[in-house]
């Protein structure tokens, strides 16, 4: 066991300090400048009148943005998620945990999370299971996972590209779909499948909704490439790393795996994957999405170090701080941009048509998906 934690404390120092490097990011994905929305020069409203909230299982938010998942079960965990979860609470925002791996083979992971919930009582929080280890995990198990969290809903993540490249992985996803509809069936609330920044195809899309997933995070790429993460891991005479890099570009834009979704006919589709603010949020539900989530634009509110790739956490004051105003700014980005395109709520955005390609090509190209 304590082998399996310093390799796991190891693992996630790792993943802490590269995904803040900037060679992780896969920038030339990111097609948010390509969607441009269309300005309502006079919208016949105050912009006071606009709100950006909405609802998620009963339970009201202040905006269709969320904390998407992150770390977990290693020595700094714990202060991170603390803060993550109070401003869940704070700040009516919606919050996707890490991984709950650790849990499931060391039970003294479980008191984080326990902790955590009962200092944000309110939190909407979701869990999160990587579906090679929700293969080989009875059902009861999981929804142990849940009720440990008094988690709302709960997140199976998708990372094939990772598992195959991490140097401790488990790319052993054999039996998943059979897997992942018993979960759907018997796990007890809501589940929601994610990738992790390579995107979901329409395919896959259309039976995953077959199969009764309440929601699919399409999470494509355009931020953090967690094939990259794990391919800096090696050292520079590793072979790992030559096979690694030769998938430095692997995946399908967010924007792209979102189209993709919504052409197979998923109707709940949420979209992450390299989103920095509220207008490139609002392009996103303007095309569809139901909510957007944001990892590292959170992560770097919480780095106290001066160096965006040397993670240290800030000091809690700083943190809070940092955490606020980072939640008033993409609030304040949303209604500022709903106001722009003469939409007075998130649901107007659904209805009219906002957003075009900035490319007429493109346009042309795509717009039967649109």
């Amino acid at each position: 066991m304590d082998e399996f934690n310093d390799q796991f404390e190891n693992r996630k120092k790792d993943h802490l300090q590269w995904s803040l490097n900037a060679k992780t990011q896969t920038e030339q994905f990111r097609e948010f400048d390509q969607i441009q929305l269309i300005p309502e020069a006079l919208p016949d409203l105050d912009l006071e009148e606009v709100s950006t909230g909405c609802s998620f299982l009963g339970q009201e938010l202040s905006m269709p943005i969320f904390i998407s998942s992150m770390t977990a079960g290693h020595k700094d965990s714990l202060q991170i998620n603390r803060q993550l979860a109070l401003l869940s609470q704070r700040k009516k925002i919606m919050m996707g945990v890490g991984s709950q791996r650790r849990e499931l083979q060391d039970p003294e992971a479980r008191q984080e999370w326990k902790s955590i919930r009962q200092l944000a009582p309110k939190a909407l929080l979701m869990g999160n299971l990587g579906i090679s280890q929700a293969i080989r995990t009875p059902v009861d198990q999981i929804r142990g996972l849940v009720e440990n969290l008094e988690a709302q809903a709960l997140f199976i993540h998708l990372n094939s590209l990772q598992e195959c490249l991490q140097k401790e992985g488990t790319p052993l996803f054999r039996g998943g779909w059979k897997a992942l509809e018993k979960i759907c069936d018997e796990v007890g609330v809501p589940v929601i499948v994610k990738e992790v920044g390579c995107g979901i195809s329409s395919e896959t899309s259309r039976r995953l909704m077959e199969i009764g997933v309440r929601a699919i995070d399409v999470s494509g790429a355009g931020g953090t490439h967690w094939g990259r993460v794990e391919t800096l891991r090696y050292s520079e005479d590793d072979i790992g790393k030559e096979i690694g890099e030769s998938f430095a570009d692997w995946g399908l834009s967010t924007v792209e795996s979102l189209l993709s979704a919504k052409e197979a006919g998923s109707v709940n589709v949420w979209a992450s994957g390299g989103v920095r603010n509220g207008i490139e949020a609002l392009k996103l539900l303007a095309m569809g999405a139901e909510f957007v989530g944001m990892a590292r634009p959170w992560l770097l509110a919480l780095n106290g170090s001066k160096g965006n790739s040397d993670f240290q956490l800030a000091d809690e004051k700083i943190a809070v701080e940092n955490l606020n105003r980072l939640a008033f700014r993409l609030q304040r980005e949303l209604q500022i941009a709903l106001f722009c395109t003469g939409c007075s709520k998130i649901e107007d955005v659904k209805k009219k048509k906002v957003w075009k390609w900035k490319n007429r090509w493109q346009m042309s190209l795509r717009d039967s998906r649109s």
